[in-house]
C-alpha cells in the first residue's frame, strides 16, 4: 500500500520524528460522489469490524430480528466491538437466551476484554477466558440467532457457505455497490467471514447508513434500524474510553462510526450527509483520533475544538513512558485534497 498512500501522521519523541503513518482516506457526498480524499481512496483493504453494521442487516431483512424480538440496544452490540464490561455481558448473554442459545455456541474465542485491557486491570477471575466478553460476541449473537432462523445448522454459523453468510455477505455487497464476485472471503480475529473492499465503497456504505433515505429501497428499513440503535446506543458499539464513543457522543444523533482492526475506520454523517473511510496502512490505530479530528476540521464539521471536550485529547495525544512522563506526540499532517 505504501506507493499509492499520503502520510496521515508522525509521532514524535521530543522535536524528533520518531515514525510516519502513512494511509488513505475517502468522503463521499450525500449523491454518492467521492468528493475528497488523501492517497489512494479506492485502495482496497480487509474491512474487519468496520462492516459489522452491515453485517446485521441480513437479521432484520429476513424477519429474524422481529421473530426473536430484538430492540434497538441488543440491535447496537451486534454491530459494536464491545469493552466487555458487565453490561456488554449481559447484553450478549440475553441475545443468546433470546434464540435459545448460551455462551457454549459462540465461536468467536475469548480474549483479555478490552476495557480491562484500556485500564490496565488484570482478569483476576477468568474474563480473559469468557466468550461474552470477546469484543465481537454481540455480533456473534445475531450469526446464531439468523442461523437457527434461516435453519442452519447452528454449528455451520459461521460458514460462508451457510444460508446465513451468504445472506450477510449478499448484504454488504448491496450496500456498498461492490461486486460480490470480487469479494473473497477471509477469516476476521473472532472467525467469522471478513471481506475486503475499496475505500470508497465503505464510505459509500457509511454515507447509507447515516442517510438512509438515500439508499435502494429494499436496504433503507433495515439501514434506518440499525442507524438508529447504533445512534441511541453508541456505548453498546464501543465502550468507556474508546475514540467510537467519542465520536458519536461528541456530534449526539448525527454520528454512526465502527473501528476495524488493522487502522480502518467508517464514519457517517446524518447532517450534513457524508460517508468517510481511513485507512492507515501499517494497520495501527494509535493515530486514528487525531487524524479523525483533522478530517473534521478540513470538512467544516469542527471550528473550535473547545466546543468538543471529547474530542480535545485525541487533537494532539501526547505520549508517555512506563512512568507517565511526555516523551512525544501524535500529530495529524493528512491533507484532504479536492476529487
Amino acid at each position: 500500500m505504501i506507493p499509492e498512500t499520503a502520510v496521515l501522521a508522525r509521532v514524535y519523541r521530543g522535536s524528533a520524528v520518531e515514525a510516519v503513518h502513512y494511509g488513505s482516506a475517502a468522503v463521499v457526498d450525500a449523491a454518492g460522489e467521492l468528493v475528497w480524499y488523501a492517497g489512494d481512496p479506492y485502495v482496497k483493504s480487509m474491512t474487519r469490524s468496520a462492516i459489522k453494521p452491515f453485517q446485521t442487516l441480513a437479521l432484520l431483512r429476513t424477519g429474524a430480528a422481529d421473530h426473536y424480538g430484538f430492540e434497538p440496544r441488543q440491535l447496537a452490540i451486534m454491530c459494536g466491538s464491545h469493552n466487555g464490561s458487565d453490561a456488554h455481558r449481559e447484553a450478549v448473554k440475553g441475545n443468546l437466551e433470546r434464540a435459545g442459545f448460551t455462551a457454549a455456541d459462540l465461536q468467536c474465542g475469548a480474549h483479555w476484554p478490552i476495557g480491562m485491557e484500556q485500564a490496565r486491570v488484570f482478569p483476576a477471575h477468568g474474563e480473559e477466558r469468557d466468550p461474552l466478553r470477546h469484543n465481537c460476541s454481540g455480533k456473534h449473537s445475531g450469526f446464531l440467532a439468523l442461523a437457527k432462523f434461516l435453519g442452519d445448522p447452528p454449528e455451520r454459523y459461521l460458514d460462508p457457505a451457510a444460508k446465513g453468510q451468504a445472506l450477510v455477505r449478499r448484504a454488504l455487497a448491496e450496500v456498498c455497490e461492490y461486486p460480490e464476485a470480487q469479494m473473497p472471503a477471509g477469516i476476521d480475529g473472532c472467525s467469522a467471514p471478513n471481506y475486503p473492499l475499496p475505500l470508497y465503497n465503505l464510505a459509500l456504505g457509511f454515507k447509507k447508513l447515516a442517510a438512509t433515505e438515500a439508499a435502494e429501497e429494499g436496504l433503507r428499513g433495515a439501514l434506518r434500524r440499525v442507524r438508529d440503535a447504533m445512534l441511541a446506543h453508541p456505548e453498546m458499539v464501543s465502550g468507556e474510553g474508546r475514540i467510537d464513543l467519542d465520536l458519536a457522543r461528541s456530534f449526539p444523533g448525527r454520528m454512526v462510526c465502527k473501528i476495524g482492526a488493522e487502522g480502518i475506520e467508517g464514519i457517517g454523517l446524518v447532517d450534513p450527509p457524508l460517508g468517510i473511510a481511513i485507512k492507515i496502512a501499517d494497520g495501527s490505530w494509535r493515530a486514528m483520533g487525531a487524524i479523525c479530528v483533522a478530517i473534521f476540521r478540513q470538512l467544516g464539521l469542527i471550528d473550535d475544538i473547545t466546543r468538543f471536550p471529547l474530542l480535545g485529547p485525541h487533537e494532539n495525544p501526547a505520549v508517555r513512558n512506563a512512568r507517565g512522563i511526555v516523551t512525544g506526540r501524535i500529530a495529524a499532517e493528512v491533507v484532504l485534497k479536492r476529487a
